[in-house]
Order: C-alpha cells, then sequence, then structure tokens
C-alpha cells in the first residue's frame, strides 16, 4: 500500500502520472469501504447475539427491551449522520474516516465486554455514531477521489460492502451460536475496525476538501496520484473550483415550489425504503425466525442464506439499476416482494403466543418466501435509494437535500426497528409480514406517481426538468 501524505509519490507531467490509475483508485475505494463492512456487522450481528444473551442480561421475556438494545445503535447513527458532515469540513474528510474507525473499534469491544445491560445500551448507542459516520464520510471520500468515469461503480462498493458485512455477521452468529458466544459476536467487529484504520491512516485526503481549505498544491498533488493525465488533473481542479463557488444555500430553498417534486419523491423514497421493512428484518431475522417456530440454530442458519440473497441480489440490482432504469427496477421488484410478504402472512400466526405449526416443509416454504422478499426488495428499492437522493436535487442544494432524505431514513429505520419485533410478538408475526406487504404496495403506488426517472439524464437535465416543472413520472423517459 501506498504511503500516505498529499504530496508523496506524485510525479509532474503531461501523459501518465505514476499511480494515477484504475488499480490506486479502486486500492483506496476499496480500502474505504470497509467503513460498510462494519456498518453491516455491526448492525447484522446484534439480531443473532439477541439469541444468546438475552437470558443473561435478563430481558428474556421483555421484548420491548429486546428492540431497545437493537434499534438504540441506530438512534445513535442519526446523531453520527448529523454530526460527521460538520466535523469532516472541519478536519478533513480522512481524519473524520480514522475518527469514525475508532470509534468502531472501541465501542464494538465495549459491546462485547458491557458487565450489565445499562452498559451495553450504552455502548450500542455509541457504536452507532460510528454508523451513522460512516454511512456518510465513506461515500463522500471514495467519490471524490474516484476518477468521474468510475465514480459511480466505486461508490457502490459501499452498499456492496453492507451486504457483505451483513453475511459476515449472520456466518458468525451462526458458527459461534451453538456455544452461546455472544461476546465475541459482538467484539469480534473490533478486528477489521483495526484493520481500517491502518488501511485509512496510509490513504490520501479527499482533493476536494483540500482545495475549499486553500491548499491548491497539496490538491494537485493527490490528484495527480489519482488521475491518469496532468491536463485531467487541472480540469479537475476547475471543476472543483466552480462548484465551491456554488454553496452556501440555504434550507428554505430546498423547499421552494420548483424542488419541492424532488423532495416529495427523496422523502418518500427514504421513508418507504425502511418501512417496507428491509432493514428491521435484517436486524431481526434470527429473532422472527425463532417466534415463527424454528430453533436456534435453525434461524442463524436461515439468516445465513439472508445474507447471501440480500449480497448477491444487491450486485444485481447495481447492474440492472443503469439497464433497467431506477423506477423500473422499484416498480418490478417490489411485487415480487410483496407475494412473499403475503405467503408468510398466511402460513404464520396473526396473534401473540400463536405457535406457528410448521412441519419441515412449511418451514421450508417460509424460508424461501423470506429470500424472496430481500431478492426482490433487497434488489431494487434498497438498491435504488442513496442513487436517486445524488441524483434528484440541484447541485446547489445537493448536499441539503441528500442530508434531508438521509436524516428521514435514519429517523423511520430506529422506528420501525423498535416496533417490529416488539410488534411481532405481541401481535403475531403472521400479522407484521402482512402490515409490511401492504406497506410494500403502498411504496409501489408511490414509485409509480412520484418517482421521476433519472436513467440516461445527465445531472443538469434533472435539474432543468424541474425548473421547467417536467419532474414527473408522466415527463421523463428514460433514454435508450
Amino acid at each position: 500500500m501506498t504511503a500516505a501524505g498529499p504530496g508523496a509519490g506524485t510525479a509532474v507531467g503531461s501523459t501518465a502520472t505514476g499511480e494515477g490509475n484504475s488499480g490506486f483508485t479502486l486500492m483506496i475505494a476499496l480500502s474505504a469501504s470497509i467503513g460498510g463492512l462494519l456498518y453491516g456487522y455491526d448492525t447484522g450481528i446484534i439480531g443473532s447475539a439477541l439469541l444468546y444473551l438475552k437470558a443473561p442480561m435478563g430481558i428474556a421475556d421483555d421484548t420491548f427491551m429486546q428492540s431497545t438494545v437493537t434499534a438504540i445503535t441506530l438512534l445513535g447513527a442519526i446523531f453520527g449522520a448529523l454530526l460527521t458532515g460538520p466535523v469532516s469540513d472541519r478536519i478533513g474528510r480522512r481524519p473524520t474516516t480514522m475518527l469514525v474507525a475508532v470509534l468502531f473499534v472501541a465501542f464494538a469491544a465495549g459491546c462485547g465486554f458491557a458487565p450489565d445491560l445499562t452498559t451495553l445500551v450504552v455502548m450500542r448507542f455509541l457504536l452507532g455514531l460510528a454508523v451513522g459516520g460512516a454511512s456518510q464520510i465513506v461515500p463522500v471520500y471514495i467519490a471524490e477521489l474516484a476518477p468521474p468515469r468510475m465514480r459511480g461503480a466505486q461508490t457502490s462498493l459501499f452498499q456492496v460492502m453492507i451486504c457483505v458485512g451483513t453475511l459476515l455477521a449472520y456466518l458468525s452468529g451462526h458458527l459461534l451460536g451453538p456455544s452461546g458466544a455472544w461476546r465475541w459476536m459482538l467484539a469480534l467487529a473490533a478486528v477489521p475496525a483495526a484493520l481500517f484504520l491502518v488501511a485509512m491512516a496510509r490513504l490520501p485526503e479527499s482533493p476536494r476538501w483540500l482545495l475549499a481549505r486553500g491548499r491548491e498544491e497539496e490538491a494537485r498533488a493527490v490528484l495527480r496520484r489519482v488521475r491518469v493525465s496532468e491536463d485531467e488533473t487541472e480540469a479537475e481542479i476547475a471543476e472543483i473550483r466552480a462548484t465551491l463557488q456554488l454553496e452556501g444555500a440555504t434550507w428554505k430553498e430546498l423547499f421552494q415550489p420548483s424542488v419541492r417534486p424532488a423532495v416529495v419523491a427523496g422523502v418518500g423514497v427514504a421513508m418507504f425504503s425502511q418501512i417496507t421493512g428491509i432493514s428491521a428484518i435484517i436486524y431481526y431475522a434470527p429473532s422472527l425466525l425463532e417466534l415463527s417456530g424454528f430453533g436456534a440454530s435453525a434461524a442463524t442458519l436461515g439468516s445465513v442464506g439472508v445474507g447471501v440473497v440480500l449480497t448477491v441480489f444487491t450486485v444485481l440490482g447495481i447492474y440492472l439499476v443503469e439497464k433497467w432504469g431506477r423506477r423500473r427496477l422499484v416498480l418490478l421488484g417490489l411485487p415480487g416482494a410483496v407475494i412473499a410478504l403475503g405467503l408468510m402472512a398466511a402460513m404464520l400466526p396473526w396473534s401473540s403466543g400463536s405457535a406457528a405449526a410448521l412441519g419441515s416443509g412449511g418451514q421450508a416454504a417460509v424460508i424461501i418466501c423470506l429470500l424472496a422478499y430481500f431478492a426482490f426488495n433487497g434488489g431494487s428499492l434498497s438498491v435504488v435509494a442513496w442513487l436517486y437522493f445524488a441524483e434528484i436535487f440541484p447541485l446547489r442544494l445537493r448536499g441539503k437535500g441528500t442530508g434531508l432524505t438521509a436524516l428521514v431514513l435514519w429517523i423511520t429505520n430506529f422506528l420501525v426497528t423498535l416496533l417490529l419485533y416488539f410488534a411481532a410478538d405481541r401481535l403475531g408475526v403472521g400479522l407484521v409480514f402482512g402490515v409490511l406487504a401492504v406497506m410494500n404496495i403502498a411504496a409501489w403506488l408511490f414509485a409509480l406517481r412520484r418517482m421521476a426517472e433519472t436513467r440516461g439524464r445527465t445531472l443538469e437535465e434533472i435539474e432543468a426538468s424541474l425548473d421547467n416543472g417536467t419532474f414527473a413520472p408522466s415527463a421523463t423517459r428514460p433514454r435508450a
């Protein structure tokens, strides 16, 4: 790995400039994306750990406290996401990412060694600061260093790594489950977090941040390492200068009539990406399967299948979102999720304390439906959300627009996670899956009526459609 420092390893010339190639920027993206793996692991592992920690922590019969232990990380993530932007603007992208890595190390270990319930809840909340921070700073850091032609693909690595982290969490839960080693499940995340810290210490600072601080020569030195030519370096410096001049928009401008359709579309997609259930089901998959009549080992093994399917269909969705379009992918994917959830609702109890009368065939059917739900929802709406937020707002308001949608997403995620397992235990897991099926229908209708297609359109064309009032599903058609 190349030595750190904005001026390290640079060369001047009008042609190729040493390390200015896709391999080096890919290494940067992969290293930074470890933050996504930690996000996925630390939010996903609680689902398996909860099966084994609830008795020693004295909450075996208290599903609300079990929900609190799970959801409190998401409350911390709200604050982490809000604080990370101002901190990164002040101290830089790389130091902020390293700070997030330190938080991951400290509080993952803190969760594993928590002596009592109160300490565990506090550690889980503080761990959420790292989760929310990673969700904000890592994609920004990758995007500001990636070549324009590879920005989408390299930034998407963060989302893929979240799924990989979730899969690793389920694998850890299944392998450590027989020994009931929930502390190790939680604390193991400190290991990749330490690797994340070491990796980030050896990467360069964002050239955009350097230029915003008047450190033009340092920005130019970094760009020479990650771009293929001197012409490309100078063109990007000019582009960064132009975008910096557009900053300073007010929150009031975000709600002016011309921008309102983008706000409605973005906030709606943010809400529906969570109230359709995918994040909460990820966190509770083993517990929900246990409520459905599965044993602990079968529940954690089924969750491993969830992690595999989620990862595969996220990658497939990232590919299809450019082939089919954002809106079309959602409209084609969500009906499958509705059918899968509806079938689970029909097979599982609709009242508290009712045991699911499932034989081996019924359990296999539940698992197949659960995997199908993750394939259809995880490969469509969940893939589209973050990409869509980054496209629909005018350049001058993009930071505030994406910040608003991220805040709505995190708050909705927290509330759904806090309530879902508690409701499944008190009202019946079948009823909860039925409600989620209805929410997926509502999301489909929202996409049909409010989501303007953005595939094949430049950001300037999308902005122009807001200005001239044609930002609407009926008015924006994707190019072939």
